[in-house]
């Protein structure tokens, strides 16, 4: 799977999840994610866990989308864009747990609100500003 010399990071491990899943090899990249990453859910980088749920949800596995989205809740992380939280919903209803859709939607409410766009738009400025 991982070439000699290729460290076992995450950015290696988003590759191989990026690049199993563009050649149609979803149950791989699950196989992957649940034997590498499922284990440290506390310490996996947003973009990471953002990347299998968009390959989770465009697959069609809302089960599993569900149980990455819970176990990320049990230790409460906290999703840092709407999106993640559109497409757990998504799966709530497609799964016909509406109760839960409007339980995620009710707590990550602030993601879709203005304040928090804004939030996002400030920390993306001091960023520009940091770069210059």
């Amino acid at each position: 799977m991982l070439s000699k010399g290729q460290g076992n990071t995450m950015g290696t491990y988003g590759q191989l999840i990026r690049a199993l899943d563009m050649d149609h090899r979803v149950e791989e990249a699950h196989k992957f994610w649940q034997t590498k990453i499922d284990t440290d859910l506390h310490s996996v980088p947003w973009q990471l866990c953002h990347l299998m749920i968009s390959v989770y949800y465009r697959n069609n596995m809302l089960d599993d989308l569900v149980r990455l989205f819970k176990g990320l809740e049990a230790f409460d992380r906290k999703p840092r864009d709407k999106t993640i939280i559109r497409k757990v919903a998504n799966a709530y209803e497609m799964l016909g747990l509406h109760q839960e859709k409007e339980r995620v939607l009710e707590k990550y409410s602030n993601l879709f609100t203005e304040e928090g766009s804004i939030k996002k738009a400030r920390r993306n400025s001091s960023e520009k500003k940091l770069k210059r």
